[in-house]
């Protein structure tokens, strides 16, 4: 008897284990992002981000770059993009789930995905190569203002919901 309890509890770990991040979008509005972080010292490479824009909304410029919104988030954060859903979130490396608030353009929702992604410690240096990467489209009083605005504008309502992804 024992030895099958220990059987069980044996094939549970395993399973638990072996669990992967399962996404649940359809293909029509899924984007995987042309990079990955494999250097993030997790399981997962890339984040997951659910939005209630369309692909086209998020084509639209960030700021006064010459850079989409989608191609910021999929190229400089490693997202994979899920369009066309009820909800805003993030699903990060680690598999933590942060709720986004809804808003109507897709530039504040960049900046929301971008200031929440640059309050990670891996993010906080994908965010400084992002800045670099800009340097030549950012004066260097809009690079201080945007640098300050990210330090200030921490968003209160970010929710983490943890997921078990091992």
């Amino acid at each position: 008897m024992k030895k099958l309890i220990l059987f069980y509890i044996l094939i549970g770990l395993q399973i638990s284990c072996n669990q992967q991040l399962i996404i649940s979008c359809d293909e029509n509005n899924y984007f995987e992002s042309p990079k990955s972080n494999h250097n993030n010292g997790f399981k997962n490479y890339n984040r997951e981000l659910f939005t209630e824009f369309s692909e086209k909304e998020l084509e639209s410029l960030f700021n006064t770059t010459n850079i989409s919104c989608k191609d910021i988030l999929t190229t400089f954060f490693y997202c994979n993009i899920c369009f066309n859903n009820n909800v805003n979130y993030l699903i990060s490396y680690n598999g933590n789930r942060f709720d986004l608030q809804s808003v109507n353009d897709p530039n504040m929702f960049t900046n929301s995905v971008i200031n929440l992604i640059s309050s990670m410690t891996i993010g906080e240096e994908e965010y400084n190569t992002f800045l670099n990467s800009q340097k030549n489209n950012f004066s260097e009083d809009e690079k201080i203002l945007i640098e300050q605005y990210f330090q200030e504008k921490k968003d209160t309502k970010i929710k983490s919901i943890k997921i078990q992804t091992h």
